[in-house]
């Protein structure tokens, strides 16, 4: 035979292509709240009567749900498997709803990435400007740390010898406030401040009340581009918010975290970094992402980052990566003295 045969697998390339139509599913039984429903197993016919769907399309759909092993068939009834039971039924403690429901917002912008190519952003409307501030948002951030990112980071940290002595802790930009509630609870002398705007803040009372830590978890309202933080801190802990900054406006929060800290006092930085040794996917589409929607942001390397602190007077820079698969998170400590 003379026509050629292909010398590479197009399985990948395939399942790029059709991925729409996996995510397309699982967006839909998302607002049917199937998993939820499906805790207790069911017919076809029981849920299409349930949620008022077409009979004959429901049991089509559910059996496109069993193909993608996310729930399983027995007995001409369906039920959850063990990862839907664990990410996609509401009362779970990983419940990851409201961040596939960020997923699916972007999905219509996302379809006009060759329209951004040629015109250079995607216009917004107001909801996607308002987007990061609303409570939707600032809980799909807590479920993505709750499935892994929180406890890898709490274990780095857990062990840095100024968190052990630490008793005043700032968490800037803190958003949800995971992270102060998780440094609170294994330093038995911590007090710990989540620094956000109004909005972002309300939804941290929530946290801190959930898990009972009005006690020794704070919060302080305000803009930490504009507004004072306080001083007097032994850690100050930026999550995922400095890259927000250009390489041109970063210096001013570089430096007001510095004169915030006390002599001796760290900053600790978990960010997404490129890193020679990494190709991230996760980094690269996201750092698109922000970029055709016109937001204000860079991406720092390891190198850059840490050259950076050091001409903000940092001494002592360290970096401890997190290693974690399609995380390109890296831990960058810093500490305020003369140690050059």
């Amino acid at each position: 035979m003379n026509i050629p045969e292909p010398q590479s697998d197009p399985k990948m390339i395939d399942e790029m292509a059709k991925g729409y139509q996996a995510a397309q599913v699982l967006y839909t039984a998302m607002d049917y709240d199937i998993f939820t429903l499906l805790e207790k197993p069911k017919t076809a016919k029981d849920l299409a009567e349930e949620i008022g769907t077409d009979f004959e399309l429901t049991n089509k759909f559910l059996d496109a749900l069993v193909a993608l092993k996310l729930i399983l068939e027995g007995d001409g009834k369906y039920s959850n498997t063990s990862l839907a039971r664990t990410f996609l039924v509401k009362d779970s403690p990983f419940y990851q709803g409201n961040l596939i429901n960020v997923y699916a917002m972007a999905y219509d912008a996302w379809s006009k990435l060759g329209q951004a190519l040629k015109e250079g952003v995607i216009p917004q409307n107001l909801d996607e400007k308002k987007s990061a501030f609303d409570k939707t948002f600032i809980l799909s951030m807590a479920e993505a740390n709750v499935r892994g990112p929180l406890h890898r980071i709490v274990k780095k940290i857990r062990d840095i010898p100024e968190f052990k002595k630490a008793k005043k802790l700032l968490d800037l930009g803190g958003g949800h406030g995971l992270h102060a509630i998780a440094f609170a609870q294994i330093n038995p002398y911590l007090e710990a401040i989540v620094f956000d705007l109004p909005p972002v803040i309300e939804v941290t009372k929530e946290f801190i009340s959930q898990y009972g830590m009005e006690e020794k978890v704070k919060i302080m309202v305000g803009d930490f581009d504009k507004d004072d933080f306080g001083k007097g801190y032994d850690v100050i802990f930026v999550s995922h918010s400095l890259f927000y900054h250009t390489r041109e406006t970063i210096h001013g929060p570089l430096e007001k975290i510095y004169e915030a800290l006390n002599d001796g006092g760290i900053l600790i930085s978990n960010h997404w970094m490129l890193d020679d040794r990494k190709n991230s996917s996760t980094l690269a589409l996201w750092d698109l992402w922000l970029s055709v929607l016109g937001y204000p942001h860079h991406v720092y390397t390891v190198k850059e980052f840490v050259a950076l602190l050091k001409e903000k007077k940092f001494s002592d820079v360290r970096v401890i990566d997190i290693a974690a698969p399609e995380d390109p998170s890296a831990l960058v400590i810093a500490k305020k003295g003369d140690k050059r």
